[in-house]
C-alpha cells in the first residue's frame, strides 16, 4: 500500500491515543483517514504503560470520559476478535492520615452521583482484599471493584484493527518530516519527499507532540518525565492466588505507590516527589520500543516505602526496574483540541499517566470535535486553550514538569498551587502587592494575590476551615464597608475596531452592543449549541471602538472565536492584556478614596457605564460595576502609570483584598463565572442569563434558544450546618434522588456558614413558585448536609 497524495484526515501517531482517535472518526462514518506512525504501532509510550484503568477521579469530566473507556474496552474483543486484556480486578486505595481519608471519601461521594459502586472500607477489609500488604498504619480506604486493567498494547491494536476495517489507512515506518500551511489553515503533511494534501491533521505523537506542533507554528506545551516502576520474577503468595485470580489494582497514594500482580509477580510503580524531567533532545532519533537507564538510587526511596507495605517483596527477584519517558502538562491535565494558532490542527497529548485510562473517552471527544467543529461535551480542564502560546516556554517545562509528576499524588486541598515555573506573567502593580502581604497562586502563568495574610496564614493547607478563613473575613468586610483593591489585571482585555464592529459584536455576543459610547454591556458568547463560551462586559470608546473585558483564562479561546467568527466582517481586534492594569476599587468607602486622589472631581458614573479620572499622576478611566456585587469602581489604566495609581490609592486609605474575598462575595451575590456555572454545556437560560439575550440581534446560538425551556438551572444554596466545608461536584440530593452538583462554593461571612451555586434539574417547579426551598442534601466526603436552594442570589433570598 503506497501513500495517498492527498486525505480528508491524517493522524500523527500510532499509540492509543492516535489509534483511538482513527477508531472514533471511522466509527462516526468519516471517510479518507490516514493514520501515520514513525516507527511501529505502540513503540512510543504506549508499549510500557502499566495499563490501569479507575473509575473514580476527582472531577466529573475525568470521571465521565473514564467510564466510556472502561465499557469501549470490555466491548472491542466481540468486535474485533482482538483481546484487549481487559480483567475486572477492582481497586483499592488506602489511606494512612485523615486527609487522604477524606479524599478519598469524596471520590466515592462524586462516584455515586455517576451511579458508580463504590465503598469506604476498614484496614481489616483492606488486608482481606489484598492479603500482601501491611495494614498497621492504615486507617481506611476506597474499593472500588468495577476497576481494572487492560494491556495497553493490545488495546491500541483492537482500536487499530477497528479503524482498518472502516477503511482507515494506517502506515507505520512512516516520519512525518514537516507540515504545511495554506493562508494560515493546515493543508499537509510531508514525509520526506512525498507531501499528503490534507483537510485537517491531528497530532498525537506522544512525547514528540510539543516537537511536531511546532512544525507548523503551533503551541503545546508538554514535556516528558522518567516514569519507574518494578516488575518481580512469580512469588508464591502470587501463585497462591490460584490460576487466573487477580489482586486488585492498589493505590498507596501517601507512599507515592501503585502495584499490581504481574505474571504471577507484582508490578509496583511510584510517582516519586523527586521527579526526573527528561528532553526528547537527549533521546535517540529512533527511539522505538526502548527504555532509559535504570536507576536505582533515584527509585531505592521508593523501593523502601513498597517493602514497607508489601513484606514479600523481600524475597522477591526483581525481573527489571523500568524506566519509560511519559508526556506531561503543566497543570498536570491533559490536553485537546483545535490549536488556538492553526486551523484545521487539532492537538491531543500530555495524558499525565493517564493515557490507557483516558484514551478511549477522550478519543471519542476529540472525534467529535473534529466533526462537529467544537465540543460536544464538558471539556474546559482539558481543553487546549487554556494554555496561551507564553506558556510554551521551554524554560518553564523544564522547571514545571517534573513537579507535576512528583506532585501526582497531592490532596486536592483549597489553596495547593505548584511552586516551580512561577512569577511568569505579572501584575503591573505587583510589587504593591507583595509589600501589603499579598500571598499568590499561580493561575494560568499569572501570579494572583488570594489573601492578604502570607503564608501564615496559609498552611497548612486542608479540606476543613482553612488558615485564612478570619484574615480573608477581614477583606470581605473592606469590601462592604471599605475601599478595598481588588488586582484584576491578569483579565484579558480586547480591543474591537473597525467600521463593522458594531454589527460584529452583536453577532459574536449576546448582549446588544449598539449602547451609547461610555457604556458597558454585560454579555455571553455562545456556541452554535446555545452553551456559554465566554462571560465577559464590553465598554464602547467610540462609534468603531469596543474594548472587551474577558476572564484571565479566556483571551487564547476568546480570540480563537473571534477569528472563526469574522466572516466579512470588516473588524479588527486586538490582544491588549499586557497594555492595562485594572484595579478593583470596592466598598462603601470607594469613592471618597478615589476622589482623595485627585485634584479634579470624579465624575458622576452611572451603573455600567465608565468615565475618564485622574489618580494621582495617573490617567485612567473608571466603570461603575464591580464583581463582588457591592459598591464600588473598576480602575482601568495603563499599565506603565498602574503602580503610580496604586500608590496613590493606598495613601488614600485603600486596603486589599484577594481572590478568596470576591469569590465569597461573588457567590452570595449569585454572579455566575466561567469555568464554573457557565461552560460550553450551559445555557444562559439554565444560568438564569436569559435576559443579557437580545433577541434578533442573530447572534451565534440565537438559533438554538428559540423556544428554549431549560430543564435544569443554577441556584443557590445556603448550609444549615457550619461544619459543612463543599469546594466544587460534591453531588446534591432531593427526595433521595441525585439532582445535581455543586459548581463554586465558598463560606459565607455574612450567614456564618458555607454558600454555594449548583447546577440542579429538580424540584424546578417548587423553586419557580417559592422564594426557598428546604430538603436538599449534599454528600460532602460520605456525609450529608442538609441545606436551602433558592433561584434568587443567597444575600437577597435567606
Amino acid at each position: 500500500m503506497s501513500l495517498p497524495s492527498q486525505a480528508r484526515t491524517v493522524i500523527i501517531g500510532g499509540g492509543v491515543v492516535g489509534c483511538s482517535i482513527a477508531y472514533h472518526l471511522a466509527r462516526e462514518g468519516r471517510k479518507d483517514i490516514v493514520l501515520l506512525e514513525r516507527s511501529k504501532l505502540t513503540s512510543g509510550t504506549t508499549w510500557h504503560a502499566a495499563g490501569l484503568v479507575r473509575r473514580l477521579r476527582p472531577s466529573t469530566t475525568l470521571t465521565k470520559l473514564i467510564n466510556y473507556s472502561i465499557d469501549l474496552y470490555g466491548e472491542l474483543e466481540t468486535e474485533t476478535g482482538q483481546a484487549t486484556g481487559w480483567t475486572q480486578t477492582g481497586s483499592l486505595t488506602l489511606a494512612t492520615n485523615p486527609d487522604r481519608l477524606t479524599n478519598i471519601k469524596r471520590q466515592v461521594s462524586l462516584g455515586r452521583a455517576f451511579g458508580l459502586e463504590a465503598e469506604v472500607v476498614d484496614a481489616a477489609r483492606a488486608k482481606k482484599l489484598w492479603p500482601l500488604i501491611e495494614v498497621d498504619d492504615v486507617i481506611g480506604a476506597a474499593w472500588s471493584p468495577a476497576d481494572g486493567r487492560v494491556n495497553p498494547s493490545d488495546v491500541a491494536l483492537a482500536l487499530s484493527k477497528g479503524a482498518r476495517s472502516r477503511g482507515v489507512q494506517i502506515f507505520e515506518d512512516t516520519r512525518v518530516t514537516g507540515l504545511q500551511k495554506k493562508a494560515g489553515r493546515i493543508s499537509g503533511v510531508e514525509i520526506g519527499e512525498h507531501l499528503i494534501e490534507a483537510g485537517e491533521v491531528v497530532i498525537a505523537s506522544g512525547l514528540w507532540s510539543r516537537e511536531v506542533a511546532a512544525m507548523a507554528g503551533a503551541h503545546m506545551p508538554l514535556y516528558a518525565c522518567e516514569h519507574f516502576y518494578i516488575l518481580t520474577k512469580p512469588l508464591e503468595e502470587v501463585q497462591a492466588l490460584g490460576k487466573g485470580a487477580h489482586l486488585p489494582t492498589l493505590n498507596d497514594q501517601d507512599a507515592y505507590l501503585y502495584a499490581r500482580d504481574d505474571v504471577e509477580g507484582l508490578l509496583v510503580g511510584s510517582f516519586e516527589p523527586h521527579a526526573k524531567g527528561i528532553s526528547t533532545k537527549d533521546l535517540p532519533a529512533d527511539f522505538s520500543f526502548d527504555l532509559l537507564d535504570e536507576n536505582w538510587d533515584h527509585f531505592m526511596p521508593m523501593m523502601e516505602n513498597a517493602l514497607r507495605r508489601i513484606p514479600a517483596l523481600e524475597k522477591a527477584e526483581v525481573r527489571m526496574l523500568l524506566n519509560g519517558p511519559e508526556g506531561f502538562t503543566l497543570d498536570s491535565q491533559f490536553m485537546l483540541g483545535e490549536s488556538p494558532e492553526v486551523p484545521g490542527l487539532f492537538l491531543m497529548g500530555g495524558m499525565n499517566s493517564t493515557g490507557i485510562a483516558l484514551a478511549g473517552g477522550a478519543g471519542k471527544a476529540m472525534a467529535e470535535w473534529i466533526i462537529a467543529g467544537e465540543p460536544t461535551m464538558e471539556l474546559n480542564e482539558a481543553d487546549i486553550r487554556r494554555f496561551s502560546p507564553e506558556m510554551n516556554v521551554l524554560g518553564a517545562l523544564e522547571a514545571r514538569i517534573p513537579e507535576v509528576l512528583g506532585r501526582h499524588y497531592d490532596n486536592p486541598y483549597p489553596g495547593r498551587s505548584m511552586g516551580t515555573a512561577r512569577g511568569q506573567r505579572r501584575s503591573p502593580i505587583h510589587t504593591g502587592l507583595v509589600a501589603a502581604g499579598a500571598q499568590f497562586e499561580g493561575r494560568g502563568g499569572w501570579e494572583r494575590a488570594v489573601h492578604y495574610g502570607g503564608a501564615d496564614a496559609h498552611l497548612p493547607l486542608t479540606f476543613g476551615a482553612p488558615q485564612w478563613r478570619d484574615t480573608v473575613g477581614h477583606e470581605v468586610a473592606a469590601c462592604r464597608s471599605g475601599a478595598a483593591i481588588l488586582d484584576q489585571s491578569a483579565f484579558g482585555k480586547i480591543m474591537v475596531q473597525g467600521p463593522d464592529a458594531c454589527a460584529f459584536l452583536n453577532h459574536l455576543c449576546t448582549a446588544q452592543m449598539d449602547i451609547a459610547e461610555g457604556r458597558i454591556a454585560y454579555t455571553q458568547i455562545l456556541n452554535a449549541r446555545g452553551g456559554v463560551e465566554s462571560d465577559l462586559t464590553v465598554q464602547r470608546h467610540g462609534p468603531e471602538t469596543y474594548l472587551m473585558i474577558v476572564g484571565a483564562g479566556e483571551v487564547v479561546r476568546d480570540m480563537k472565536r473571534m477569528r472563526d467568527t469574522k466572516g466579512e466582517f470588516r473588524v479588527e481586534f486586538t490582544d491588549v492584556t499586557s497594555g492595562y492594569a485594572i484595579v478593583g476599587l470596592a466598598g462603601a468607602k470607594a469613592r471618597e478614596v478615589l476622589q482623595a486622589t485627585s485634584s479634579s472631581p470624579v465624575p458622576v458614573i452611572k451603573r455600567f457605564g465608565f468615565a475618564p479620572v485622574e489618580i494621582g499622576l495617573a490617567r485612567a478611566w473608571a466603570g461603575q460595576l464591580s464583581f463582588t456585587g457591592e459598591e464600588g469602581f473598576e480602575l482601568y489604566v495603563p499599565s506603565d502609570m498602574a503602580m503610580a495609581a496604586h500608590e496613590t490609592l493606598v495613601a488614600a486609605g485603600a486596603t486589599h483584598a484577594g481572590l478568596y474575598a470576591s469569590g465569597s462575595l461573588r457567590i452570595e451575590s449569585g454572579f455566575r463565572a466561567f469555568g464554573h456555572e457557565l461552560t460550553p454545556g450551559t445555557t444562559p437560560h439554565e444560568a438564569g442569563l436569559g435576559a443579557f439575550c437580545a433577541a434578533g440581534t442573530g447572534f451565534v446560538g440565537e438559533e438554538a434558544l428559540k423556544d428554549y425551556v431549560p430543564k435544569r438551572r443554577i441556584v443557590s444554596l445556603l448550609f444549615d450546618d457550619p461544619n459543612a466545608i463543599p469546594i466544587h461536584d460534591e453531588p446534591i440530593y432531593f427526595d433521595g434522588q441525585v439532582v445535581g452538583q455543586i459548581t463554586s462554593a465558598a463560606w459565607s461571612y455574612r450567614f456564618g456558614r458555607s454558600v454555594a451555586l449548583a447546577m440542579i434539574n429538580a424540584p424546578l417547579d417548587q423553586l419557580a413558585t417559592e422564594d426557598t426551598v428546604p430538603g436538599f442534601e449534599v454528600e460532602i466526603a460520605c456525609h450529608r448536609f442538609t441545606a436551602r436552594a433558592s433561584l434568587r442570589p443567597a444575600k437577597e433570598a435567606f
